[in-house]
């Protein structure tokens, strides 16, 4: 299969400001029923809930602002969505400026990488199987579901050590002047929702907040996004087993920068076990798929230095 990846590159400025497209677009004189009444409310509410919980994640670990690295990132994570059993969502892919091996699907549509993560990929397929990891968890409602089934307490419990954890990374953090300033006004533009932030939005991303970077979402969750994501990478042409690629090199690095990535996800081990069976049923030894490695190497030496946590 070819791969044809868009050739628009997108400017920082519009990806910073850039909301995912929703269904707000029918006329606000429409008649819409009950059922659809409910299902963009929900929709709203996956937005603005996603939305600030990636301006809590841009303000505690930064942002990497390259436009031609942003821009590359939104082509490929936009093209696996494209094949996904969701291609009308519209996802955001932005990169986080920690070395640490992680991503995070925000419900919504936002989705964050970080430079480490990339750093560790090898070639494109993997890129792919990655970001499809996480427009599987949007699809799938993973993260909005867990926090709508919350109870009252536990809600409000998750949510305080949320906002105790982002008060005191942008305490701690400092930043040059320049940098702080560029990153404060994407945090705003993030935090901004369009109608206001409700007081249950905001809590409901201060304990997605905490979930996503201390306690995880249920591992079947997990499993079901690697799943969904590894088809959604070889339906767009990819290499089947780049997912499994890159999880055996993140279990063989005995490095502390993995050490987030165990925290909220099973082990590369048993996630590895898994999509093989899963590749067993798709029969994947006979598909032939692309790994886009010189086209990745080509960006991976416009990557920013690595810096010191």
């Amino acid at each position: 299969m070819r791969i044809f990846l868009c050739a628009a590159a997108l400017s920082v400025t519009v990806l910073a400001c850039m909301t995912p497209k929703d269904v707000t677009s029918k006329s606000s004189g429409s008649k819409l029923s009950a059922a659809e009444t409910k299902q963009l409310d929900e929709y709203r509410a996956e937005v603005e809930i996603g939305r600030n919980m990636a301006g809590r994640l841009l303000g505690y670990y930064g942002i990497v602002d390259d436009e031609k690295l942003i821009g590359y990132v939104n082509q490929v994570g936009n093209y696996v969505a494209s094949y996904g059993d969701y291609p009308e969502r519209k996802y955001m892919f932005a990169i986080l400026k920690h070395e640490s091996i992680n991503a995070f699907a925000c419900p919504g549509g936002y989705v964050l990488i970080t430079i480490g993560a990339l750093r560790a990929a090898k070639n494109e397929a993997e890129l792919a199987a990655i970001l499809g990891h996480e427009v599987a968890h949007v699809g799938k409602k993973h993260m909005f579901n867990t926090l709508r089934d919350m109870k009252e307490k536990e809600m409000e419990k998750t949510a305080g050590e949320g906002d105790k954890k982002i008060d005191q990374a942008l305490r701690v953090r400092e930043r040059p002047k320049g940098e702080a300033s560029q990153t404060g006004a994407v945090l705003a533009r993030y935090l901004a929702g369009s109608s206001g932030a409700s007081l249950n939005v905001l809590k409901a991303a201060a304990a997605g907040m905490t979930l996503i970077t201390e306690k995880g979402i249920d591992k079947e969750l997990e499993y079901e996004a690697d799943y969904e994501g590894v088809k959604y990478a070889i339906r767009a042409g990819y290499e089947p087993k780049a997912m499994m690629g890159y999880l055996r090199r993140v279990n063989d690095a005995k490095d502390t920068k993995v050490k987030n990535l165990g925290k909220t996800h099973p082990s590369p081990e048993n996630r590895i076990k898994k999509i093989e069976k899963l590749l067993k049923t798709l029969k994947a030894e006979d598909i032939v798929g692309a790994s886009g490695e010189d086209r990745f190497e080509r960006l991976k030496k416009t990557f920013p230095k690595a810096e010191k946590d």
